[in-house]
């Protein structure tokens, strides 16, 4: 130990500064390292954690986008087919319609031709009453005298028929 103290170190000295180390190494393990070791491992466990839940994330927002593609997809398919139902619905309304209006037409025609014949009908009626009237003057200018009620029926229906004839000539 003669070497040591031809550089000037005291052993006593050198002991003391080598306890003081060691006492303040352990000092400082005890206080300072083990907390800052346990803050840096919570700080690599919530980054690992961080990490971690940003891959779940892009998984989920992956998938999420995938979902919204198909219920895109899924949600102009069932546009199509609504479009499609509804045209179907509006051709069978205005089908529907269009029988519906033919119907009201037809009968509208046979309330005519109906109206028509009644009216026909009447105007021969009248026709034959008025005939009556004149033939029954004539007659009466004729003959001078009035004529029976059954004479007057046939005589009627006589020149009836014939001016019918005629007049369909």
């Amino acid at each position: 130990m003669d070497f040591l103290r031809d550089f000037g170190v005291q052993p006593t000295l050198l002991a003391g500064q080598i306890i003081n180390f060691l006492i303040i190494l352990v000092l400082l393990r005890i206080f300072f390292y083990k907390p800052i070791s346990k803050v840096l491992n919570e700080r690599r466990q919530k980054i690992a954690e961080g990490l971690k839940n940003a891959e779940e994330i892009e998984v989920k927002l992956a998938q999420t986008e995938e979902k919204t593609a198909k219920l895109l997809e899924k949600a102009g398919a069932d546009a199509k087919e609504y479009l499609h139902q509804a045209k179907d619905e509006a051709q069978k309304i205005t089908d529907a319609a269009n029988i519906e209006a033919k119907k009201r037409i037809e009968d509208a025609l046979v309330e005519a031709k109906l109206q028509i014949e009644n009216q026909k009908e009447e105007m021969k009626r009248q026709l034959e009453k008025e005939t009556l009237i004149l033939v029954s003057a004539v007659v009466k200018k004729l003959l001078g005298r009035s004529l029976k009620a059954e004479e007057r029926k046939q005589l009627t229906q006589k020149s009836f028929t014939e001016i019918t004839q005629k007049a369909n000539e």
